[in-house]
């Protein structure tokens, strides 16, 4: 081959391989198509929820003076002459009295730890989980700001921590923590003195120890009548509670949530619904009593047969009520298509654009929600979403039908 052939025939290729590059970049600047990558989404139907809390309540009050130690959690059930409280010249002796009781504890679980009784027969694997087991636990109670369950699983935390030092050697024993508690509790006994008066219950009932002065004038009865703007004074406060009240109590568990919601068609009389404050992780479940429209938004009426610490913490609430979760593939309604009756979307994959159905499992203003699936003939999580009118031409072999591919929505 002489060398004019060589350069003719390298002439040819290189002329070729411009050729190629040139298409590609012009494909590539003029051929873009207008997508949205397929994602997953989730939509939570929930509805804010600004409250008050209805209790046929009467106010508890003490007409002499001195430091109160409450006796109970607020929302305990109290009985009749039960010691609701008990009275104190000062602040000291409340400290002193629990301080000792505090140390009492101290040592019962210090002299357990190293007793051989008990040692002789513990497993360190087992302490180590109890240990961990506590821990979780004590983030659970905080998280869900159930604190009166602290103090116990401290203290098992402590002696299950405890327990493992004696076996393993790391503590001898712990003596002289026994003996530095009890030289306190000596220096404490003094300043705990017997208390001045005690305030025991007039009836059986649920006590909380405070008061904000609409117990006499919200009673359950009326809680349907409450207008918007009753509801927002309320929730705005103002009203206060006689100089000598120190609480109040209530017969039944049961109360009634009064509330604004915007209009929604899932509130209606009887329905069940859950209700989710803002405070806490505990869902309430409740049923509606009554809706009265209010202009845009609706009075609600709610049956709660549940009492506890959180819910008894404040007159005023703010909360959700609760409603489905949906978790799919977000679909813009614009690229929503119609091939026959299937409903769908094209997507493209290189140069080839086919249509790929959706089942739809929630539908928003602008956007719908695709069940998630691994079924190749429905859209995919990463697929491309064409969001432009597709004709029959562009699709490709595999996807084509009869009839004009239109946008239905």
């Amino acid at each position: 081959m002489n060398s004019l052939t060589v350069k003719i025939l390298a002439a040819l290729v290189s002329l070729l391989m411009l050729t190629t590059i040139c298409t590609q970049v012009y494909y590539f600047m003029h051929d873009k198509h207008d997508t949205e990558e397929a994602v997953l989404a989730t939509v939570n139907e929930d509805i804010v929820f600004d409250g008050i809390i209805v209790r046929d309540e009467s106010v508890v009050t003490y007409n002499g003076s001195g430091i109160l130690d409450y006796k109970y959690p607020d929302g305990s059930k109290v009985s009749v002459n039960n010691t609701i409280a008990e009275v104190y010249s000062s602040e000291q002796a409340i400290y002193a009295k629990d301080r000792i009781a505090e140390i009492d504890a101290e040592i019962e679980q210090l002299e357990k730890a190293q007793d051989p009784a008990t040692t002789n027969y513990a497993e360190p694997d087992a302490l180590i989980s109890g240990v961990k087991n506590g821990y979780n636990d004590l983030l659970e109670a905080v998280e869900n700001r159930e604190l009166d369950r602290i103090p116990d699983i401290r203290s098992r935390i402590a002696l299950n921590s405890n327990m493992y030092s004696v076996i393993t050697g790391t503590e001898a024993g712990f003596s002289d923590a026994i003996d530095d508690l009890r030289s306190e509790r000596n220096n404490l006994v003094d300043f705990a003195t017997e208390p001045d008066d005690v305030i025991k219950s007039d009836r059986t009932g649920y006590f909380v120890s405070y008061a904000d002065g609409y117990e006499e004038t919200l009673k359950t009865t009326d809680a349907g009548n409450l207008s918007e703007s009753d509801i927002r004074d309320i929730i705005k406060g103002g009203k206060s509670a006689p100089a000598n009240a120190i609480g109040k109590t209530f017969d039944s568990y049961n109360c009634k949530i009064v509330g604004i919601v915007k209009a929604d068609s899932r509130i209606t009389d009887d329905a069940e619904v859950s209700l989710k404050l803002n405070s806490s992780r505990t869902v309430y479940n409740c049923t509606v009593d009554s809706v009265k429209m209010s202009g845009d938004n609706m009075i609600i009426v709610l049956d709660c047969d549940r009492v506890d610490q959180t819910l008894v913490n404040s007159r005023v609430l703010s909360a959700k009520l609760i409603f489905d979760e949906y978790q799919g593939i977000k679909v813009p309604r614009s690229a929503l298509r119609f091939r026959g009756d299937e409903k769908g979307v094209y997507v493209i994959l290189g140069k080839d654009i086919s249509f790929k159905k959706i089942k739809v499992i929630y539908e928003g203003d602008d956007f719908v929600l695709s069940e998630n699936t691994s079924d190749e003939d429905y859209l995919l999580l990463y697929d491309q979403i064409l969001l432009e009118v597709v004709s029959n031409k562009d699709v490709s072999v595999n996807s084509e039908t009869d009839g004009d591919t239109m946008s239905s929505e």
